[in-house]
């Protein structure tokens, strides 16, 4: 049996969000304040931190720390956001649908 250990539950997003990381671009197949699930053939084995970026339209983007909790062989790999700017972490609440805390 495996057990939740998310802290909110995970919306998909209205639009596809492209992410980019090192040598690869994927897609958000669904995400909340405390990770994402990236869409992609390759994905980084577990404990793996890496910087990575969700383009959120043309002039707006999310830039976090992440860390490669689990993997889906073939479908992707969830990720923990370990760190991000209050300004990137207000554009993930509206995402979300988190109230802002910070004002920026």
């Amino acid at each position: 049996m495996r057990v939740e250990r998310r802290s909110g539950p995970r919306v998909t997003p209205k639009e596809t969000l492209l992410v980019d990381y090192p040598a690869y671009r994927a897609s958000v197949r669904d995400i909340n304040l405390s990770g994402a699930f990236i869409e992609d053939l390759r994905p980084i084995p577990p404990g793996h931190v890496i910087r990575l970026r969700i383009q959120l339209s043309e002039n707006e983007s999310i830039t976090a720390n992440v860390m490669v909790r689990r993997v889906e062989e073939g479908r992707g790999m969830g990720v923990e956001f370990l760190a991000m700017n209050d300004a990137d972490r207000n554009r993930l609440r509206k995402i979300v649908g988190g109230e802002t805390v910070f004002e920026v």
